[in-house]
Formats: structure tokens, sequence, C-alpha cells
């Protein structure tokens, strides 16, 4: 794993020379190191958050899709397919910059983890002539923890190799210069690059960060140990708030438990990492969280999922009140249309009707001139009328 991480770690490590270069003490490099590396990935992280937001945008429907083709997967998968090609976004648009600052990240870690290597640029068989003064005549089974803290597969070969050197310093001096071909002078000249490196691991005049917390015995390293397992907490909380936030209520409830069981079990799992490594490593932990929980407090508040969700949910039931608006002027039209019909219909009935009375009147009533005389008094007013 750390060969594929070497592709960057040795180009990154000569950055973080430079910087200890300008910046004195390793772990202030350090901060300033994890800042620059977070800065020149910022892009990455801004277009990762920019296909959360689109995803966000689009949940609702997707949801929508979910619910009417349950029971039709192939078809489910159509229709959600369909929707992302309309709208532009990508299914995995995200993914790419994801992994590109997982491997640059990770990279990042291999030259936090070997100094020697990708800082100091020293080559790997004089490490390797260092480490074998300190593993020579131990048991393979009585000193087999302590053969394997310098193993070659071991991240923290090197910070243990850096405790080693004040004890087996003029060994070590004579191994690299028999081993190298060098002199005395040269041999002593690459040791007191490691001995300034290790100078760099103290702080407080006392504390040294190459030395592991002890779960029993009780140190200054604790307090790392507990802001590296706090800081772990935060960004999780952090992290939860935010996801949620553009989650449906439902699927809050489906992801309940297994959400709040990760939340609590990456501190819990960082607290015991911090009694097994160096505690170099988990300043380093601490800094990354912080540095992670600016990140995503900055991305958020320029592109939330949160928001993006809320507005696409605010749109729709814009549109569906308009579509229930413009369903009742139809409605009210179509009534309204029906009703003119209908009084038309009626009035055209009397109408028709009216002319049969009138005809039917015309066929049966004697005009006066063929009634009898006698009777031309009690001809009706209406029928003279007529």
């Amino acid at each position: 794993m750390m060969g594929l991480f070497s592709i960057f770690a040795k180009p990154l490590g000569w950055v973080m020379y430079w910087v200890c270069q300008v910046v004195p003490n390793y772990f202030l490099a350090l901060l300033v190191f994890t800042c620059a590396i977070r800065l020149v990935l910022f892009p990455l992280s801004i277009k990762n958050q920019k296909s959360s937001a689109d995803r966000a945008r689009l949940a609702p429907r997707l949801e929508r899709i979910q619910k009417k083709y349950a029971q039709d997967r192939q078809k489910m998968m159509e229709k959600q397919q369909q929707l992302y090609e309309k709208e532009g976004v990508s299914m995995t648009g995200g993914c790419l910059p994801m992994l590109l600052q997982m491997l640059v990240l990770f990279s990042v870690i291999a030259v936090i983890y070997k100094p020697l290597t990708y800082v100091q640029q020293i080559p790997e068989a004089q490490i390797n002539s260092c480490v074998a003064v300190v593993t020579e005549g131990l048991d393979a089974e009585k000193d087999k923890a302590t053969i394997n803290k310098f193993a070659e597969k071991s991240y923290y070969r090197e910070m243990n190799l850096l405790k080693q050197i004040p004890a087996h310093r003029e060994a070590m001096a004579a191994r690299l210069a028999a081993d190298h071909k060098m002199t005395a002078a040269d041999a002593n000249a690459v040791l007191d690059r490691m001995v300034e490196t290790g100078k760099d691991f103290k702080i407080f005049g006392s504390v040294d960060l190459l030395e592991q917390p002890s779960i029993k015995q009780p140190s200054w390293l604790w307090l790392i140990v507990l802001a590296s397992g706090l800081s772990s907490l935060a960004t999780s909380l952090l992290s939860m708030r935010f996801s949620q936030a553009s989650m449906s209520e439902e699927q809050k409830k489906m992801n309940g438990c297994s959400t709040n069981m990760m939340m609590y079990m990456m501190p819990v799992m960082s607290l015991v990492f911090c009694f097994s490594v160096p505690a170099g490593v988990a300043v380093y932990w601490v800094f990354s969280n912080l540095l992670a929980m600016v990140q995503s407090v900055v991305l958020n508040a320029l592109w939330s999922p949160a928001k993006a969700r809320a507005e696409a949910e605010a749109a729709y039931e814009a549109r569906r009140q308009k579509k229930r608006e413009d369903r009742e002027r139809l409605k009210a039209a179509r009534l309204e249309e029906q009703a003119a019909w209908q009084a038309e219909e009626k009035l055209a009935k009397a109408r028709a009707k009216g002319d049969i009375t009138q005809k039917k009147s015309a066929t049966t009533t004697a005009t006066p001139a063929e009634l009898p005389v006698e009777n031309i008094d009690e001809i009706p007013v209406e029928q003279e009328d007529n």
C-alpha cells in the first residue's frame, strides 16, 4: 500500500522538506504543510461538494421514482438515469475527486510517518543498516513485539528508529561506514540529520512525541490522545449534522441506528489507536480533524446539499400548487361553460316548445270569421290578439 502512496509521497516529501527549511520546528512545519495540502486539494473538494449538492437537489424526485417503481427495479433504474441525464448531473461525479483526495491525503500520511525517507531524503538502505543495529541479537519469540516495530511493513518504523539513535549511535555510525563505504564523518552527518529530526518531536522540553502513550501509566501524552478523540467526535457530529440535513425523514429513521453507531465508533477507534502509535501520529490526526471541520463548514456554507434539497422541494411544491390552481381554474371554466350551454339549451327547448304550442293553437282555434255571429262577443282577448 505504501508503494502506491509513494508515487505522490516523494514529491510531497520535497514540499515538506522545503517547509521545514522555512519553519524549523517539525510540528509547526507539519501544520503548515497540512494546511497547504488542504488548500491545493480545495478545488477537488469544491467539485465534490457541488456534486453532493446536485444529487441532493434531485433526491426528492429520485425518492418519488423509487416509491412509484418499487416493484420494478429495472424501470426504476431507467427513470433515475433519465432524470440524471435530463438535469445534467453525473451519478459518479464526486467519485474521481474524492478518490484523488484520498490518494493524496494517504500520501501525506506516508510523509508524516516516514520523515527520514520523504523529508530528510535518507536512502532506505541506510535506514535499514541503522535498524539492523537495533534488531540484531533479538530473540524472534521473546522480542517479537520489538522486532515488529522495526519491520519494513510497519508504518511507524522510522519514528521508532529515531528513539534508538542516542543509545546506538556509535554502532550505527560504524555500520553505515561498513555497509555503504562511507567515511566516519559522512556516517555521523547522516545520524546528525536523524537526531535533528528526532529533536523536532519534543515539545515543552520533556514531552517526546515519539513515545507511545501508555494506557496504564498516565502522562501528558494523554492530553494528545484526548484531543484526538474529541476532535474525531466533533468531526463525526459535524459530518452527521450536514449529512442528515439533506435527508428525508424516512431516510433519517432508516439510517438512525447505523449512523449513531458510526458516529461514536470512529472516536472510540481513534482513542484506541492513539495508545498503540507514537504520539506524533495523534498530533497529525488532531490537525487533520480540525482542518477537515473548517473545510466542511466553509463548503457547506457555500454549496449546501441541505439547502439544495430544500429549494428543490419548495420548487416542487410550488409546481404542484400551480397545477392544482390550474386544475381548479379549468374545472371552474368547464362548469361555467357547461352551465351556459345548459341554459342555452334550455332556452332553445323553451323556444321550441313555445313554437309548437303556437302552431297547435293556430290549427285548433277558429277565427272570428268562422265563428257563428251570435258567438263573436265570446271570443277571448287572447285569441283576438293571436
